[in-house]
Order: C-alpha cells, then sequence, then structure tokens
C-alpha cells in the first residue's frame, strides 16, 4: 500500500494511468475513503493520470490526535501529497467536504490548478 507521510498525516493514495498524462487529482466526501471514486477513475485512467487519496482520518489514512482537522488542512494535505509527488499542476475534483478542500485550494493555490470540479 502506498503511503505518504506528510506533516501530521500519513495518507494513504492510489496513482493510476500513464505517467505523460495529464493528472486529475479525485477528493472523496465526508465519510467515505478513495475508493468513492472506483467508477469515475476508471474512466478518468484512459485520459488522466488520477491520483485517489484517503483524507486525514479516513480509509487508510492516519487522524493525527493533537492537530484540529480543518478545511484548510485538507486542503494542505492535498498540495503536500502533490508536493511529494512532484506534481506542479493538477484538475481538482471534490465532492462534499472534497468540494470544500477544493474551493480553499481555488482561493489560496490557484496557480496549482488546471481546473477545479466542485460536486
Amino acid at each position: 500500500m502506498p503511503f505518504c507521510e506528510i506533516e501530521a498525516a500519513r495518507l494513504y493514495y492510489r496513482f493510476d494511468g500513464a505517467d505523460e498524462r495529464p493528472v486529475v487529482v479525485l477528493h472523496h466526501s465526508l465519510g467515505l475513503d478513495h475508493a468513492m471514486w472506483d467508477a469515475q477513475a476508471a474512466d478518468l485512467v484512459p485520459h488522466f493520470r488520477v491520483l485517489r487519496f484517503d483524507a486525514r482520518g479516513h480509509g487508510a489514512s492516519s487522524a493525527p490526535a493533537d492537530t484540529e482537522t480543518t478545511i484548510e488542512a485538507l486542503a494542505h494535505d492535498v498540495l503536500s501529497l502533490a508536493d511529494a509527488l512532484r506534481i506542479d499542476r493538477f484538475a481538482f475534483c471534490g465532492l462534499s467536504i472534497g468540494g470544500m478542500a477544493g474551493q480553499w485550494l481555488g482561493v489560496h493555490a490557484p496557480q496549482r490548478l488546471t481546473h477545479l470540479v466542485l460536486a
């Protein structure tokens, strides 16, 4: 299982698709995990490199006990994961709490985004 240690969390992620394709990051909704996107990922892989992950406290990712989980923290997790995987710019799609993280990214890190979908 691939994990990425970032700041206060250990995030599980899946990265599927050909290296030369543009990256799309999918952020799941509250109470679910990366598997929420299985059907969409299958359709996107022929066109994109698809990065899915379990947000902190969800699925196989850790939830730091001494750190408050805020929308800003979730958005920073996306940026830290992208940095660790050497992804400069990416399309982003978030649903529910993932969409809230996407809104933060749109306001505070628009230079990192090629496209933003808030579902």
